[in-house]
């Protein structure tokens, strides 16, 4: 757990491997990468955690009374719950999967989903101000003015305790640490910034209850205390404190050595052991200091670094430093280069046709560097497809056949490395499936009114469906498209509907598609014929197919026609002459509602020439087109005195 440290006025920071300190010459380098605001702002900065399994960092805000959840890039999705009046110390459980808030102004502790950034649950720490919190022997151990205490997780029971033999704190609240290395070790210690003191005391918590391993009232060298920290595996007590850095024993509390002869704002401790140290020189030159393997490295910053603005990424080689005063602002040093995968190749392809890609990861990745590739498609998602390499400007090539149709999906990812952020780059690609052979019969038959046909359709090898749509639309605006039969084809690959026919009609077949095949319409135009009839009247006989009339009659025909709204027929008389039927007279008559039409023939009528008549359906002309073009008889007539 990071704990606040003190502002002293320090000229540098002294670095030893043991008792010894010497001074560090190293120059210190700028830190460059991006700043970034927290989510909703952050006007104080009471603790800071790094969840590295969601990559987000969480700040307590006494003033604001807020905990914030900010991803590492800053940016959306971010969350923030206020209402936390004087929200200070911070703890994640071990997975990463709950934080824990110490929340004096509620006098309790809550805790948090990392997952969905939600409060879940509420611990009440009996009454008194929890300001700071640890996990340690499957328990909370909090501390407040005076003391300190723990809360079963399971019964949410709360143990209040005290520092036994050692001389009390009034109302102080002391420092408190825990790792996960050492989960059944806490260390406690006097907060020299405000008791004036150095006091420190190990507890081992594995049964539940605080067993004393170690404590002392005072340590020589140690100055007023600042902080206190375990290292990774809780043998040391790293103690911060007006004379620098002491690593202490934690077994006996016996100093082991020092890491620096003065301290600036914060410090913390890597899961690996590194440490790195706020320096309180001028601004702008030796702003923290990191002691690693290879030796020391100094950095200095545009701002201040803030109290608690120390603290490392627990999975990585990030530390994050939070600047700044009224509103924070965090940057990460060792920041790993960010990468990005992208690709090209053609954006369609048939099926089981070799497709060639290339891409290249930017971010200066070594050559040799790995990516897995994969292929989502129709029947399988996330096929493995092969393992490639880059080069050394990070490019790559695959070749892949697609099986199936549709959209495929190429994708490349790179696992980073320890300087190079992890990434995946994709690419989609239209492949055309095999064209399936789907037929359909009746296709330009001329029907009789009122009859019925059917129609079959024949549907060829497929995939993985065998199903057939059949669709009627009957000719006009008043019967719309609609699906008759939907069903697999039988064993032979055949689907029929009987269709009655009272008009014109299109049937429609339709194969949707599938994991190899493309969709596929057929049409079949069923044309249909009206009834169509001419009836003469008033004639004297009838003799060999010729109607007889009298010169000074007047012939009349009556149609009949299957009836529709506005429909016409078109009567066209014809006369015989030299040999041959010419055209002599055409007219288009209305039909009543039932159909029925009636013309008469005035005028003078020439004797023994011959005539013929017939009444016909012609779309359009007719006054609609629901119809095939239907032709009456031909009735004969002539004059006589």
């Amino acid at each position: 757990m990071r704990l606040v440290l003190a502002a002293v006025a320090a000229a540098g920071i002294l670095v030893s491997a043991g008792a010894a300190v010497a001074r560090a010459d190293t120059v210190p380098a700028p830190v460059t990468n991006p700043s970034h605001p927290f989510y909703v702002g952050l006007l104080s900065l009471g603790d800071l955690a790094v969840d590295s399994v969601h990559h987000q960092l969480i700040a307590a805000d006494p003033k604001n009374g807020t905990v914030s959840f900010t991803p590492y890039a800053s940016g959306y999705p971010g969350r923030a719950t206020a209402g936390l009046t004087g929200v200070s110390g911070l703890a994640l459980s071990a997975d990463s999967t709950t934080l824990y808030a110490a929340v004096p102004g509620m006098r309790a502790i809550v805790a948090f989903s990392t997952e969905t950034q939600r409060a879940y649950a509420r611990y009440d720490t009996a009454g008194v101000p929890a300001t700071d919190v640890v996990v340690a022997g499957g328990k909370l151990w909090f501390t407040y003015p005076g003391n300190f205490g723990s809360v079963d997780l399971d019964s949410k029971a709360v143990t209040l305790h005290s520092y036994t033999g050692i001389p009390p704190f009034t109302n102080y609240t002391p420092l408190i640490a825990a790792v996960p290395g050492a989960p059944n070790l806490i260390a406690l210690g006097e907060d020299g910034r405000v008791a004036f003191g150095n006091g420190i005391a190990v507890y081992d918590v594995s049964t539940g209850t605080d067993r004393l391993v170690a404590q002392k009232s005072s340590i020589d060298g140690v100055g007023y205390l600042n902080s206190i920290e375990l290292s990774p595996d809780g043998s040391e007590v790293i103690a911060g404190g007006s004379s620098g850095v002491f690593r202490l024993s934690s077994t006996d509390l016996s100093v082991l050595g020092q890491y620096a002869t003065t301290i600036g704002t914060a410090m913390d401790v890597a899961a690996d052991g590194r440490i790195a140290i706020a320096s309180r020189t001028p601004l702008g030159e030796t702003d923290v200091v990191t002691r690693e393997v290879d030796g020391e490295h100094a950095y200095h910053l545009a701002d201040e670094i803030t109290p608690n603005g120390v603290v490392w990424d627990p999975d990585g080689k990030r530390l994050f430093l939070v600047t700044g005063s009224g509103n924070h602002h965090y940057q990460a040093l060792y920041e790993p280069v960010t990468t990005r995968i992208t690709f090209t190749g053609p954006h369609a392809a048939w099926r089981n046709e070799q497709s060639v890609f290339t891409g290249v990861v930017s971010g200066g990745v070594p050559a040799g560097s790995t990516l897995t590739i994969t292929r989502d498609d129709a029947e399988q998602q996330k096929r493995p497809i092969a393992t490639v390499t880059t080069d050394a400007n990070g490019q790559f090539s695959f070749t892949d056949t697609p099986t199936d149709r549709d959209i495929n999906t190429w994708t490349a990812t790179y696992a980073g490395d320890a300087d190079h952020l992890p990434s995946s780059g994709w690419i989609p690609e239209d492949v055309q499936g095999d064209w399936p052979d789907l037929t359909l019969t009746r296709n330009g038959s001329v029907n009789a009114y009122g009859t019925k046909t059917t129609v079959t359709a024949h549907l060829g090898a497929t995939r993985n469906s065998r199903i057939v749509e059949l669709w009627l639309d009957p000719a006009g605006n008043d019967q719309p498209n609609h699906l008759v039969r939907k069903a697999a084809v039988d064993a032979n690959g055949n689907l029929s509907i009987t269709v009655p026919l009272t008009r014109n009609a299109v049937v429609t077949a339709t194969f949707a598609g599938d994991n190899w095949y493309q969709p596929h319409v057929e049409q079949s135009v069923l044309y249909t014929k009206v009834n169509v009839n001419t009836a003469i009247t008033k004639q004297y006989r009838t003799a060999s197919g010729y109607y007889y009339f009298r010169k000074a009659t007047n012939p009349v025909f009556t149609t009949t026609m299957t009836p529709g709204s506005g429909r016409k027929q078109r009567l066209s008389f014809e006369y015989y002459s030299g040999g041959a039927w010419h055209a002599w007279k055409a007219y288009t008559l209305a039909l009543t509602s039932a159909g029925k039409s009636t013309y008469t023939l005035t005028g003078t009528h020439s004797v023994g020439a011959k005539y013929r008549v017939r009444a016909a359906y012609l779309p359009t002309t007719s006054g609609d087109t629901l119809n095939y073009t239907t032709y009456g008889t031909y009735r004969y007539f002539t004059f006589t005195k």
